[in-house]
């Protein structure tokens, strides 16, 4: 196959990474292509297929898939080694003379190695970094499991399309596979994808999304919460500053309207409560009826926070 067919694969694997559509079919038909191909190191090197098919590892969920570009990937890193062990049968050996002492052999030898790890360390970067890239990320260090459950691939898609919002800060991690990670946590604790699993990655994407609240998206990007964390977090918890203050002054203001509430009007222990039976309660008077009519209490217990009205019931009591 030649360099410009392996670049229209290329273009097509990478299309549908950066889509998030990735169609099995389609993409196992490639990999099998490149399979079948001679791919050589400059091959490689000029495409960038190497990279291209890892990112398709990454995010494809069907086993036999990743499976398949695990193989080519192992095929293709064996290129390195290979290239390597061929400079010492090219022309300039065959032409040099037995005269040549050890020092000599072994300068050549360290020269031609130094020249391969320019030539093809720099451009085949990529094939190298297929074991290197997890470990340089943060969201490595636990992927998420396997599945092929509709429901948590979409919510995956969804919560990466979350992180994904707005553009990505520098040094951030792979959303993909942080989103992973966030639904793989939701669905352990939770065991199904019933009700409360749906609530709880609606609940995720929300806060991701909310243009007030951008600190959330950031911190979980750069690593400073972690997926497995922002999995379990209250709506309390992952609130913006501004919401938290708000919330803030709205419970102290109700726990002033309740203190307010069983300070007001006049103490008295000549009335008993009616539900809880203590001699702790407090009334006010008001003239609800026609003025011949005697004045109608209202009264709160201070124990148990019950409340009724009574026909003059205190000055019955005082007689």
């Amino acid at each position: 196959m030649s360099e410009e067919e392996i670049g229209k694969i290329n273009r097509k694997l990478q299309k549908m990474i950066d889509k998030s559509e990735v169609d099995e079919t389609i993409a196992r038909d490639l990999l099998i292509r490149l399979q079948e191909s001679r791919i050589t190191l400059s091959i490689l090197q000029k495409t960038g297929i190497g990279k291209t098919v890892n990112n398709l590892r990454r995010v494809i969920a069907n086993e036999d898939l990743s499976t398949v570009a695990k193989s080519l990937l192992k095929n293709w890193k064996k290129l390195v080694p290979e290239s390597s062990t061929s400079v010492p049968g090219n022309k300039d050996d065959k032409q040099s003379t037995p005269t040549n002492n050890n020092n000599n052999n072994n300068n050549n030898n360290s020269q031609q190695s130094q020249e391969t790890n320019i030539n093809v360390g720099k451009n085949l970067e990529s094939s190298k970094s297929f074991e290197r890239q997890p470990s340089q990320s943060a969201s490595s260090c636990y992927p998420p499991s396997q599945t092929h459950d509709e429901i948590r691939l979409k919510s995956r898609d969804l919560v990466a399309n979350a992180f994904s919002a707005s553009e990505l800060p520098e040094g951030s991690a792979d959303p993909v596979e942080l989103a992973g990670r966030v639904e793989d946590a939701i669905f352990k604790e939770l065991k199904d994808t019933g009700v409360k699993y749906r609530n709880r990655v609606r609940s995720r994407i929300s806060n991701l999304k909310d243009l007030k609240n951008p600190n959330l998206r950031i911190n979980v990007l750069l690593g400073f919460i972690t997926p497995e964390r922002l999995a379990v977090l209250t709506a309390e918890e992952m609130a913006s500053d501004a919401l938290k203050q708000e919330r803030s002054k709205l419970n102290e203001s109700a726990i002033n309207e309740h203190q307010l509430a069983m300070d007001e009007g006049t103490g008295t222990d000549l009335i008993q409560c009616r539900k809880c039976k203590q001699n702790n309660c407090a009334y006010t008077e008001a003239q609800t009826r026609s003025a011949d009519e005697p004045m109608t209490l209202f009264v709160f217990c201070k124990s148990c926070g019950y409340r009724w009205k009574v026909r003059n019931q205190l000055k019955k009591k005082t007689k």
